[in-house]
C-alpha cells in the first residue's frame, strides 16, 4: 500500500510541476482572453476604398496598404531619354553604346524591356507604367530645370541620367 501512495505522490508532483500558472484555466483568464480578442477585432477594423486611378487602399489599424491598379499594356510607344554622365561607355547591345556625356532617345513599347550592361533595366511592369531596376543606385530622374540643362527634347515622355554607382536617386 505504501508503494502505491509513493507512486501517487510522485504522479501528483510531476503533474503539478508540468503545469504553468498562466496555462491554468480560470474564469478570470478566460474572460481576459475574450476581452483581448474583442479589442484586437475593434482595433484591426479593415476599411477599403478605391481612388480615381483604380488603386485600392486598405486601412487596418494604423497601417495603410496600397494595391495598385493593373497597368494595361497596349503596345503604345514612349520616348525615353537616357544621358550617360559616367566616364564609361554603357552598352545596350554589342554595336550600340552610349558614350560618356552623350544621350540616346529610345522608342520603347510598353511591352518592351531595355537592359543596359551596367545592370540597369527599364521595363514596363504589371502594375505601374515604366519601372526601373537599379540595384547599384545609378539612375536619376530628370525634371524641371534639368530637362533644359541636359537638352531633353520636348517629345520625350521620360528622362533619366546614368550617374556613377551610388549617386542615383
Amino acid at each position: 500500500m505504501t508503494k502505491y501512495i509513493r507512486i501517487f505522490i510522485i504522479f501528483l508532483t510531476l503533474s503539478a510541476c508540468g503545469q504553468k500558472e498562466t496555462e491554468k484555466k480560470t474564469q478570470e483568464n478566460v474572460s481576459e482572453k475574450i476581452v483581448k480578442s474583442e479589442q484586437k477585432t475593434k482595433s484591426e477594423k479593415v476599411e477599403k476604398w478605391t481612388d480615381s486611378n483604380g488603386n485600392v487602399f486598405t486601412e487596418k489599424g494604423n497601417e495603410i496598404s496600397i494595391i495598385p491598379a493593373k497597368y494595361n499594356k497596349t503596345g503604345k510607344i514612349y520616348k525615353v531619354f537616357i544621358y550617360n554622365e559616367t566616364s564609361d561607355e554603357i552598352g545596350i547591345i554589342e554595336s550600340l553604346k552610349i558614350k560618356p556625356n552623350e544621350f540616346r532617345i529610345f522608342n520603347l513599347k510598353d511591352i518592351d524591356t531595355l537592359k543596359l550592361n551596367n545592370g540597369v533595366k527599364f521595363m514596363f511592369g504589371e502594375t505601374y507604367g515604366l519601372e526601373i531596376e537599379d540595384k547599384k543606385s545609378q539612375v536619376s530622374g530628370l525634371g524641371g530645370e534639368f530637362l533644359e540643362k541636359y537638352g531633353v527634347p520636348d517629345e520625350a515622355e521620360w528622362a533619366f541620367v546614368i550617374v556613377p554607382v551610388g549617386k542615383g536617386d
